[in-house]
């Protein structure tokens, strides 16, 4: 006979419930994921914010903007100053290639953030 996990062991860490809502607050919000899709997601915190902003402004420097504002701007358009979840659903029935859609979740107020227009 199988021992039955004990109840410490069944308890989840504040990270993953909340990588767990994250992922939620996606599916109820777009409420068309279909049976199989794989979910997952990331938590970009302060250090992988300021990396991911570095990683941006060196990107457009490299493309040839070089004022300082304008870079800045660009990547303030495109990197929020919050921490977010970025959640991953990707799908592919075999027929199909599969389909990776990624969307970002405000830690805070577990609310989607539109993408950059």
């Amino acid at each position: 006979m199988t021992q039955m996990p004990r109840l410490e062991e069944q308890k989840l860490t504040n990270r993953e419930l909340d990588q767990k809502a994250a992922i939620m607050v996606v599916i109820e919000h777009f409420g068309d994921i279909p049976p199989g899709t794989k979910c997952s997601a990331v938590f970009f915190g302060t250090e992988r914010l300021r990396r991911e902003k570095e990683f941006h402004a060196k990107l457009y420097s490299q493309n040839g903007v070089h004022d300082p504002e304008t870079v800045r701007t660009m990547v303030a358009a495109n990197v929020p100053d919050d921490p977010y979840w970025l959640v991953s659903l990707k799908s592919g029935d075999g027929a199909n290639a599969a389909v990776t859609r990624l969307h970002r979740v405000d830690d805070r107020t577990g609310t989607i953030i539109p993408d950059p227009a």
